[in-house]
């Protein structure tokens, strides 16, 4: 009798795991939009937990205060990238196919979450206060910082990338390729008369990438000369 009295009781704790587990969530949710329109100052609690359709106290509750929420949303925002890139599948033996599936990957994945682009924007506009908090964000690039190096080794061993290229100074080029027209379409579409906007454009922007990135890692190798270089990958 006494088992089943203690069953009986503990037979809700489950609903209501789920149920705070979703709570968390959509206040997860509503706060990086919030955060990633507005900024860290800007942002509002109460307009948080109105978008998240929860109590104020609830929001209080599962992350403390302000910065803790915020906090848990830049995190969470580079695990999200971090989780995605190594589930990419790279092929060491076509190293120049690694690097233009990586760059393809960055681009897709800027102008697939907005959200991601304005919690940069607002950190830097901070001078990176709450990142440089983190320790699972650099842990994170870690990991991308070897697989990038694996890819140029690899590379200059088979003499298809020239040596020496560095792997943070092409990951920083990669990112620039796939933000930039994004952080700034509104300005130089006006300035240039086009709609940088459009998945026409877009789509021709990529192809640029591509090029530029096959020209800088395979001129001047040894074995391969960059038009050969391309020709592997038409």
């Amino acid at each position: 009798m006494q088992d089943k009295k203690m069953g009986s009781a503990e037979t809700p704790a489950a609903p209501r795991k789920r149920d705070a587990e979703r709570t968390r969530n959509a206040i997860m949710r509503a706060a990086t939009r919030e955060f990633s329109l507005n900024g860290f100052s800007g942002a509002r609690t109460e307009k948080i937990a109105a978008q998240a359709k929860c109590n104020i106290r609830l929001l209080y509750h599962h992350f403390g205060n302000k910065k803790s929420l915020y906090f848990a949303v830049i995190e969470a925002a580079y695990d999200d990238l971090r989780k995605k890139e190594a589930a990419l599948s790279f092929d060491l033996s076509d190293p120049l196919g690694c690097l233009e599936q990586l760059l393809r990957f960055t681009y897709s994945y800027f102008e697939n979450n907005p959200y991601f682009e304005g919690l940069l924007r607002a950190e830097n506009m901070m001078q990176g206060r709450f990142v440089r908090k983190s320790k699972r964000v650099p842990e994170a690039a870690a990991g991308l910082k070897a697989m990038l190096s694996d890819i140029l080794v690899a590379g200059e061993e088979q003499g298809v990338f020239r040596p020496g290229i560095d792997p943070v100074n092409l990951y920083v080029t990669i990112t620039a390729q796939s933000r930039f027209h994004l952080s700034n379409s509104y300005s130089l579409s006006a300035l240039l008369g086009v709609d940088m906007r459009s998945a026409e454009w877009r789509a021709q922007r990529l192809d640029h990438c591509v090029e530029v990135l096959r020209a800088y890692v395979c001129a001047g190798a040894d074995a391969q000369p960059v038009q050969m270089c391309h020709a592997l990958h038409q």
